[in-house]
């Protein structure tokens, strides 16, 4: 009796759930990631204006967005994306930015943030893909700054880095800022008061970096 009761106790997977997951693998398979819940609502709205378009329920609209349509508006997104250039290595690409160090350690803090607050946001089987997806950022930043400190003797205080990374942070952070401001978990720890002013921080962090890689 315990062991049928576990069983019908494990939440079923929706419809949504699993054109979710088509949606994010192929996004992965290129080297873009793309948290759940921002995920989900691109879908749903992708449902509504097929319904509209087609002026059918929801539930008829679902019939028509299989596996390879999903897959189909994961490809458009990469093409739209194409600036940050998904599935490459970002330490080999051209470094063509010039940053201050001090700046380079806002971004990071802010994506340490970022981190946290999609964290907040993810079902717990998700948060190795989270912490691998923020982490490789990290990483990246971390890394171009040390060997930046390392052979500029000249001008210590700055390093270069490649647009494609700076935007990817952009993304990463806005993402977060967006969660934060619509009501989206926040981290254990922080506030519900300080909510407006963490998504105000987070937006202002990715709108330097957009100008920054933009500009360039």
């Amino acid at each position: 009796m315990a062991e049928e009761w576990q069983t019908s106790s494990v939440p079923r997977r929706t419809w949504l759930d699993q054109k979710v997951d088509a949606l994010l693998e192929e996004l992965a398979a290129s080297g873009m990631h793309l948290d759940r819940r921002h995920a989900g609502e691109l879908i749903t709205d992708r449902v509504r204006a097929v319904a509209a378009l087609m002026r059918v329920t929801a539930p008829t609209a679902r019939k028509d967005l299989d596996d390879e349509t999903i897959r189909d508006m994961a490809r458009r997104m990469l093409f739209e994306f194409a600036a940050e250039q998904p599935g490459a290595d970002l330490l080999e690409v051209p470094r063509t930015i010039q940053m201050p160090l001090v700046l380079v350690g806002i971004i990071v803090a802010a994506l340490a943030e970022a981190m946290q607050v999609r964290a907040a946001n993810e079902p717990s089987d998700r948060l190795g893909d989270v912490v691998a997806t923020y982490g490789q950022v990290l990483s990246g930043l971390g890394q171009i700054t040390a060997e930046a400190a390392s052979s500029q003797a000249g001008n210590p205080a700055t390093a270069m880095f490649p647009p494609a990374l700076l935007r990817r942070a952009a993304r990463y952070i806005s993402n977060a800022a967006d969660l934060a401001a619509s009501g989206g978990n926040l981290p254990d720890g922080i506030p519900e008061a300080t909510r407006d002013e963490l998504a105000a921080a987070l937006r202002r962090d990715a709108d330097r970096l957009i100008t920054i890689s933009t500009d360039a």
